[in-house]
């Protein structure tokens, strides 16, 4: 008995949900500046940072130097106003990538923990921007410079030694390792850059034509892929900021203010250049060709012609671990004021139409108490019929603004259509739930008058058929707690209904199989298996009206209308 009322009783209905939210986290990883910072350490560490923070750190090759090697560039962000750091353009100052390195890494941690670095917050600056790195401009000229001429392929050797005087010391080299100086390579008053040595040397070669070298070609179209806003070149050594290339006006007041903070900030001195700068580097470039700030910054008291010794790096990292952060706000800024905050404003039309797909929330989760809460309101039908033309509407415009803003506005749209999802699985459990509750009545009516029949039998059927599918309606409806009322409301009548007369509807239907098998003369043992089939029906009827009165009193009557057909018949066959 206790099994029995355990069947019955599987009509409760229950389905819970579960998720798990993704917490970004991070691997424990340092970039180690206080070494030789190498081509090859730098690769290792962009491949241990990027999957430390996969979701916030990238890196990707954007070409290759002279020499094949890869020209790496990192992004660390998430925003669509785009930044520039750039180092090593020249081989002697790798400590420069060791400072790239370093802001990646300390950036990512101050992200992932929310803190900030000097007053400037790296969680809500990098929402809101992406920085580039290419921290190593010049990686031929680096691996020369570190290890000499065993760096190079064995049919470039001598020419090397050649450039720099017969030596095996390259501890001063400056250029690339076909001796260009890149950062004499970029077109802006190219012709007029002085002091070069007319071919390839250990520095200041700017070349037979600008932009010649492959470095400087993949630098040129990397700038046209992510328009930045603004950029910092680092260098070394001197302590000193170049930040001047004949602005006038308004691009030079912003400018020179940029430039007294990012003083204040370092300690640099400002250097204002002469009437006629030199040019040819990649911070006169771009301050000529995009007319948006950009500045180089001379890192570590002056050590002369060579690398900046491994001592002095902790001073330089004080002096410029904010720098990164700053120009990225500073840029968002900038990108607001040239286009950002249009397409705010269509972001937040995106968002004005989706609220009538979020208003719909209340009607299937907050708004239901009870049973009775279980129907679909007028104003509930309105808000759904008005939130499908507007989630289109939404989707329309969200569709043609640019990456960063459709990811985001999309986004949004995909929250407004799993809403709106929602309150459909509601609406139809419900509609559904109707017609369950019109077919129970039908079978009911035939229950009230004691008819069974074939028609009896069909109205069965029909509400086994909308009891499941309301059993599968139910199941996408929102919240544990709901599909319990649509259970109670809808399921457990239907199923003490469907329960009540499961077995004379089994009855029936037996005696009509034994009355034909009967007429077609089967033999006599398979009746009497028939019927002693039909007995135990029987027995099973009046158990399962027993178990299910103990759950539901009175909720299971006995069927004397149903009984009497179905001992005529009965006796009819027998």
């Amino acid at each position: 008995m206790r099994k029995l009322i355990c069947m019955i009783a599987a009509f409760v209905f229950c389905i819970s949900f579960t998720g798990a939210e993704e917490k970004a986290s991070a691997a424990p990883f340092s970039v180690n500046a206080n070494q030789v910072y190498t081509y090859d350490v730098m690769k290792k560490d962009l491949e241990a940072l990027a999957a430390a923070y996969p979701h916030l750190v990238s890196y990707k090759s954007v070409g290759k130097s002279e020499y094949g090697r890869e020209l790496y560039a990192v992004s660390i962000g998430k925003g669509p106003a785009q930044v520039f750091v750039n180092g090593s353009h020249h081989a002697r100052e790798w400590m420069t990538t060791s400072l790239n390195m370093k802001m990646i890494d300390q950036y990512a941690k101050a992200y992932y923990s929310n803190t900030s670095i000097n007053g400037l917050s790296a969680k809500s600056i990098l929402d809101n921007t992406t920085i580039w790195f290419m921290p190593m401009v010049n990686p031929d000229g680096v691996s020369l410079q570190q290890y000499g001429v065993k760096a190079l392929p064995a049919s470039s050797q001598s020419s090397a030694l050649k450039m720099n005087g017969g030596s095996s010391d390259f501890k001063h080299w400056k250029a690339n390792a076909k001796g260009v100086d890149l950062n004499r390579q970029y077109d802006a008053k190219w012709s007029s850059i002085c002091c070069s040595p007319g071919k390839p040397a250990s520095e200041n070669f700017k070349g037979y034509s600008p932009a010649s070298t492959a470095e400087t070609k993949v630098v040129l179209g990397f700038m046209k892929n992510i328009d930045p806003e603004m950029s910092l070149s680092y260098h070394s050594s001197g302590e000193i900021l170049f930040w001047n290339f004949y602005q006038t006006g308004a691009r030079y007041t912003r400018d020179l203010n940029y430039a007294k903070q990012l003083g204040r900030m370092t300690g640099y001195r400002l250097v204002y250049p002469g009437p006629n700068p030199s040019g040819g580097g990649f911070t006169d470039w771009f301050l000529e060709s995009y007319k948006r700030p950009a500045f180089t910054l001379e890192i570590s008291p002056f050590v002369g012609d060579t690398s900046v010794p491994l001592k002095n790096f902790s001073k330089v990292w004080e002096e410029n671990k904010d720098v990164g952060l700053y120009a990225a706000k500073e840029s968002y800024k900038l990108y607001q004021q040239r286009i950002g905050s249009k397409y705010d404003q269509q972001v937040s039309q995106v968002n004005s139409y989706l609220q009538s797909s979020f208003r719909l929330k209340p009607y299937y989760t907050a708004n239901i108490k009870s049973q009775a809460n279980l129907y679909i309101s007028a104003s509930m039908k309105k808000l759904y019929d008005q939130s499908d033309y507007e989630v289109k509407k939404a989707e329309q415009i969200a569709a043609e603004l640019p990456a960063y803003y459709k990811e985001n506005a999309m986004k949004n749209v995909r929250n407004a259509k799993q809403t709106r999802l929602q309150a459909a699985y509601f609406i139809d459990a419900v509609k559904v739930g109707d017609l369950l509750n019109k077919e129970r009545g039908e079978l009911q009516s035939f229950v009230n008058n004691g008819t069974l029949n074939d028609e009896t039998g069909a109205a069965y059927d029909e509400l086994s058929r909308q009891l499941n599918k309301e059993e599968a309606s139910i199941g996408k409806v929102y919240g544990s707690s709901v599909r319990s009322l649509f259970g109670q409301k809808y399921l457990v009548p239907a199923k003490i209904a469907k329960e009540t007369v499961i077995y004379e509807i089994s009855r029936y239907r037996l005696l009509a199989e034994i009355k034909e098998l009967k007429a077609n003369g089967t033999n006599p043992d398979i009746l009497n298996e028939k019927f002693n089939l039909y007995d135990r029906l029987t027995e099973r009827s009046a158990a399962v009206k027993k178990a299910g009165n103990q759950l539901y009193p009175g909720k299971y009557p006995d069927l004397p209308g149903f009984e009497t057909t179905l001992k005529q018949i009965e006796n009819e066959l027998r």
